[in-house]
Parts: structure tokens; sequence; C-alpha cells
């Protein structure tokens, strides 16, 4: 008997959240909108974007160093270890 009523609470729940959610999606939907076309924040996202095409290659750059120095420590690590470990 308690599945019953659970199951009759959600679906209640449903319909109810349904319309009532709804016009909360469509409000929030509408002012993210009128945000993303807002210019002060589209000047906003073309210099985060023209900074990011910027730095890219330096933050590549970096990325790439950062793994050769890993590689060489890891393959100087197994080198050291004694015959035998698994470490």
């Amino acid at each position: 008997m308690s599945k019953f009523w659970l199951v009759v609470g959600f679906a209640a729940g449903y319909v109810v959240g349904s319309a009532a959610g709804r016009k909360q999606y469509e409000r929030i939907k509408g002012a993210v909108q009128d945000l993303w076309g807002n210019p002060e924040v589209q000047r906003t996202v073309k210099k985060v974007d023209d900074f990011v095409e910027e730095k890219a290659p330096t933050v590549h750059d970096l990325g790439a160093a950062a793994v050769d120095s890993v590689k060489a420590t890891a393959d100087s690590s197994e080198e050291q270890a004694p015959a035998g470990s698994t470490s």
C-alpha cells in the first residue's frame, strides 16, 4: 500500500511541478537570453576569447614541458629501481 501512495505522490508532484516549473524555466531562459544578448557581456566574451586565443600556444608549450618533465622523472626512477622491485 505504501508503494501506491509513493507513486501517487510522485504523480501529483509531477503534475503540479510541471506547470509551475515550466513557467519558471521560461522566465530563467528569457533572463539568460537577455543577459547573453547584452552588448557589455558580448564585449567581455570577445575579450576572453581573444585572450585565450593569444595564450593557447604558451599554455600548450607549458603543458608539453610538464609532460616531458614527468616522463623524464619516471624514466629515471625506473632506471634507479633495483632488479625485481615493483616500485
